[in-house]
């Protein structure tokens, strides 16, 4: 029986939950998956006995209005994409989304950005950040105000020159599979005024392509670019962004195996990133 690709989403009855559900219809939609929409409440593990009453009716009250906020989401996701909703109940968000991501073996989790970056661009709240450091499956953020395109056209993979790079280039390799989308290999480089030093950086491109071709089933175009900048946010904002696009990064070297590990030229790149992106453990990704 062939296996369904699924996506977690990580929904509140905000702005930031309808941006994860945008999201995950445009990663839905390209990759033709379904989406699991997730709303996790609270729940309380110490309660003394003559409150535990109240507080058993509080938590029937909650979860009605859990089950509302979740008939809520499930009408924002568009007509063309398979979705269900499911009620979770964990000790912290994040904890609840992994635990769900591994109930519904999905292949990633989907969350908003916090709601006080300008311009569309990410600031990370503490549930983002949390999976950011902890999440055994790639993990999808949203930038502020996102709204889903018909079809994502590009993908951008930022690919660094250190050792672990082949990981994030097999993620690469296993979203695209049979993809009809263009392909773009990006390498950020910081310079001093005046000394350019992208020459090392165009070379290992070219390795990178190389082992990408080799492996790839992809159907769009594979480009490369190298984008300098005296530091990671300018290099960034020399490059250009489409609407209908989405980011790859790999995780840091400090990450466990299999888990993610946000690095330093990851959340930099946050500051000035127009699109979404997707952070990858530092494993070997299935297809």
């Amino acid at each position: 029986m062939t296996r369904t690709a699924n996506y977690v989403v990580a929904y509140e009855a905000t702005k930031r939950g309808q941006d994860a559900i945008e999201l995950g219809s445009a990663l839905a939609r390209l990759t033709e998956s379904e989406l699991r929409i997730c709303l996790v409440l609270p729940v309380s593990n110490a309660v003394p006995a003559k409150v535990s009453a109240g507080v058993a009716d509080f938590e029937s009250l909650l979860e009605e209005q859990g089950l509302q906020w979740l008939r809520e989401a499930a009408a924002l996701v568009p007509a063309d994409v398979v979705a269900t909703t499911h009620l979770i109940w964990a000790e912290s968000t994040s904890e609840g989304l992994i635990e769900a991501a591994t109930e519904f073996d999905s292949d990633r989790i989907v969350v908003g950005a916090a709601r006080t970056g300008l311009l569309q661009r990410f600031t990370i709240g503490s549930v983002a950040n949390a999976l950011l450091h902890a999440s055994p499956v790639p993990v999808a953020l949203a930038p502020r105000g996102y709204r889903a395109p018909d079809h994502i056209s590009r993908i951008t993979c930022a690919i660094g020159t250190r050792p672990g790079w082949e990981a994030l280039l097999e993620s690469m390799v296993a979203i695209s599979e049979n993809l009809n989308v263009d392909l773009r290999f990006v390498t950020l480089v910081e310079v001093d005024a005046g000394k350019p030093a992208t020459i090392p950086a165009h070379n290992h491109l070219l390795s990178v392509l190389d082992y990408f071709s080799e492996r790839s089933r992809a159907h769009g175009s594979v480009t490369t670019e190298v984008a300098a900048g005296d530091n990671v946010e300018r290099a960034v904002e020399e490059l250009d962004w489409r609407a209908d696009e989405i980011a790859f990064v790999g995780s840091s070297r400090l990450a466990s195996p299999s888990r993610i590990f946000l690095g330093g030229t990851a959340n930099r790149m946050l500051h000035s990133l127009p699109v979404p992106l997707i952070v990858v453990p530092n494993h070997r990704a299935r297809s």
